[in-house]
């Protein structure tokens, strides 16, 4: 499994949230007290997050963290 930046776009655009809506939601949590949205651009291009904006993110969207991961395709590669 491997983290997916697009997830959080993906869950984000469902709910019809700009990224500035976001950053606002997950500044309000007890993870971060300041979040940017140039922060959320970041992570939506990213592969990687830390353990806090995945404990973050799970709290804003209310999913589990295998949300933003996704099946790693190649072959061989046990995780």
């Amino acid at each position: 499994m491997r983290f997916s930046g697009q997830k959080i776009k993906q869950l984000r655009d469902k709910r019809g949230w700009t990224q500035r809506k976001l950053a606002e939601l997950i500044a309000g949590t007890e993870h971060f007290s300041g979040f940017t949205h140039q922060r959320v651009d970041k992570l939506e291009k990213s592969d990687n997050a830390s353990h806090r904006v995945l404990c973050a993110l799970c709290e804003v969207f209310r999913v589990k963290v295998g949300a933003f991961f996704e099946k790693d395709n190649q072959e061989g590669h046990n995780s």
